[in-house]
């Protein structure tokens, strides 16, 4: 099931009109987020394909924020800070990667904001199928906000026992 809905919504996210202008409300909404105003630490994807963009995002909080991406090391999901988005380069799926090596050891007043190709209304997401943020919300407890466009919010439960939800979903609608 998830793999056709998978396959489903990553057409579905292509072909949404009007992306710059959604992720403008998105955009606002995420540095509005009270969670986020109070955090001191954003871990946050860097967007490719038809993801939300988050360059806007990481660009604005880098200027008072600690702002840490995820790298790929040893199959597991690791997050590490950066200072510009010079710090970043090609890496794994060919999605940019910090270069840096000052590895996020500590959680506290932190906020992971999560991809997803798309989210139910409960907050459990469906992924590119790898595990990697299922895997690291199992081992650390930070607040997490899954951003996706409203065309990819669904009813639809897909949630298995690893799957981990996100706290709050934020789209350009809800």
């Amino acid at each position: 099931m998830k793999n056709e809905l998978r396959k489903q919504y990553i057409l579905k996210r292509k072909s949404i009109a009007n992306k710059e202008e959604k992720n403008k409300i998105i955009f606002q909404k995420v540095i509005n987020n009270l969670e986020v105003i109070n955090c001191s630490t954003i871990l946050i994807y860097v967007s490719f394909n038809d993801e939300v963009d988050t360059l806007n995002l990481i660009k604005y909080f880098l200027s008072f924020k600690k702002v840490a991406v995820p790298k790929i090391v040893n199959n597991m999901m690791e997050f590490y800070y950066i200072n510009s988005l010079n710090d970043l380069k090609e890496g794994t799926y060919n999605i940019l990667e910090p270069t840096t090596n000052k590895k996020v050891t500590n959680f506290d007043n932190t906020i992971c904001i999560t991809p997803g190709i798309c989210f139910n209304k409960s907050g459990y997401r469906i992924g590119y199928g790898k595990g990697y943020y299922d895997k690291f919300f199992s081992k650390h407890q930070v607040y997490s906000i899954g951003l996706c466009y409203h065309e990819c919010l669904i009813n639809d439960s897909f949630a298995n026992f690893y799957d981990k939800k996100v706290n709050k979903v934020i789209s350009d609608i809800i």
